[in-house]
């Protein structure tokens, strides 16, 4: 989801809603940082995801 950040710039917004009967719902989320340099990502790729996943995995313990 690409949302509006300062100066007019657009940020890139990944995240996971989790929810389990009878817990709290979760929601995780990344923003990546983007400097704007010449030949750097603006968005995320397969690594980030992966990266976003493993994350929920291990914060949610699951098996």
């Amino acid at each position: 989801m690409g949302v509006a950040g300062r100066g007019g710039r657009t940020l890139s917004v990944a995240g996971i809603a989790a929810y389990r009967s009878g817990q709290r719902s979760r929601l995780l989320y990344r923003i990546p940082v983007h400097k704007g340099r010449k030949g750097e990502p603006k968005g995320f790729g397969e690594i980030h995801f992966a990266s976003l996943l493993d994350n929920a995995h291990q914060r949610l313990a699951a098996s």
